[in-house]
């Protein structure tokens, strides 16, 4: 099999790698388990290439890192457990107004995450590379019947990503990376129109392909040392769809929504033949997400709104890596998490709080060509105040007061594939 043939081959197991639903574990809806080796590490270096060829999800230049024809790919597994339990005095409210005095149950869904990343070398100053991934989703389900259902039951975020990237080496200490990003989302939301037992449920759903860019730079200012930074654009969807306020009835309804812009830096430094430390930071624009209006198609009058009034969100992590020999390296990471919402804003359907990571992972160099990955993480996340109360955005005239306190438990297994052989001078395109 040539070259072209191996590419094209690639890409459509890329593909075909992507596309499962699972809760966000990431700020509010956002995803960052795009890397196995990643992972291990609690992401920290991801921009500067600790990811592997997996990094070119937070900063493309990283694929220059990587000679030949190659692929990668992860598979992540998501086991998130949060229960939203009700104070004695919402519980009582909601009895006496014939309600479901009960809590919400495990809202929580346990999901899978694939995600690829295939680059090709072209010659020695370029490189073509493509990731698909999903950057952004959650599920949360309560029980169906419970105290908190007028504010929500269902709801589902997925989307979907191919960026074909290509990077170009100025130097031996210099590479630049750029690509553009297409988008595919799909939102469903789902609530109680009343507070019985059995109410109908009110619905809104709506979908949209968008487009964005990614750039990245890596600098190798000193042998062994290693600083990466990438962005993602913010991409801009107009979600087309329909809102179902009782059975029978639907009004087609049109969003505009912004996704937020993600800003990573990433410092790899290299200590010895066996150590390597490393460091990252990165920034969410989640405060572009404030208020999003939901009009009617046919009238253009609005017909509802998502009130989301979010922070920035930061994530803070620190890793190392120990050699153990030429087939083995193990890594471990810390990281802490800001989350965009706050105390004042949270809701039944994103409980997010601030969290900490904490992770352990390990890499087999099977031969020169196959390598594998494993890492598992265990999420810490702050027990968190729900205060629905007036002057809260989604407040509709019922108090609904709780607290809850979610953690989850991941598992990722990656491999890499080198399909050219490493020991052949590189036969390059002109």
């Amino acid at each position: 099999m040539n070259k072209p043939s191996r590419l094209a081959c690639m890409l459509a197991v890329s593909f075909s790698f992507t596309g499962f639903c699972l809760p966000a574990i990431a700020g509010s809806f956002a995803l960052r388990e795009q890397s196995a080796r990643g992972l291990g590490l609690s992401f920290a270096g991801v921009s500067a290439g600790s990811g592997g060829l997996s990094s070119a999800f937070w900063n493309p230049a990283t694929i220059t890192m990587n000679p030949g024809l190659t692929f990668e790919s992860s598979v992540t597994l998501v086991a998130p457990r949060s229960t939203i339990k009700p104070d004695l005095y919402t519980l009582g409210t909601v009895r006496a107004a014939g309600g479901v005095p009960r809590d919400s149950g495990n809202i929580s869904q346990a999901g899978v995450l694939p995600a690829s990343t295939a680059a090709i070398q072209l010659n020695d100053r370029f490189w073509l590379g493509l990731t698909t991934n999903t950057p952004f989703g959650f599920v949360t389900k309560p029980n169906q019947d419970w105290a908190g259902q007028v504010y929500g039951r269902t709801s589902k975020v997925f989307s979907l990503n191919a960026t074909p990237i290509i990077a170009y080496k100025v130097n031996d200490w210099l590479s630049l990376g750029a690509g553009i990003q297409v988008q595919y989302l799909d939102v469903t939301l789902r609530q109680a129109s009343g507070i019985g037992f059995g109410a109908p449920n009110v619905s809104l759903e709506g979908d949209h392909t968008g487009v964005g860019y990614v750039l990245g730079a890596t600098l190798t200012p000193a042998e062994g040392t290693v600083i990466g930074l990438g962005f993602r654009s913010s991409i801009h969807h107009e979600l087309d769809g329909s809102l179902l306020p009782r059975p029978g009835v639907s009004v087609p309804v049109r969003a505009k929504v912004n996704l937020p812009e993600v800003l990573t830096l990433g410092l790899s430094q290299r200590i010895d033949e066996r150590w390597t430390l490393l460091a990252g930071v990165e920034w969410t624009n989640w405060s572009r997400l404030n208020r999003v209006a939901v009009v009617n198609k046919v009238t253009g009058t609005p017909a509802t709104a998502l009130k989301f009034q979010y922070d920035d969100g930061w994530f803070f992590s620190l890793g190392a890596e120990y050699k153990v020999d030429d087939r083995l390296t193990l890594r471990g990471g810390l990281g802490y998490e800001l989350s965009p919402i706050s105390d004042a804003v949270r809701n039944v359907r994103i409980p997010d709080a601030d969290r900490l990571w904490t992770s352990l992972g390990a890499s087999y160099r099977w031969n020169d060509k196959l390598s594998f990955d494993v890492s598992y993480a265990h999420l810490f996340v702050k027990p968190a105040p729900v205060r629905i109360v007036p002057g809260h955005p989604d407040y509709v005239g019922l108090p609904f007061v709780a607290d809850l306190k979610p953690s989850a438990d991941i598992v990722s297994v990656g491999m890499r594939y080198r399909w050219d052989d490493p020991e052949q001078p590189l036969a390059v395109f002109r």
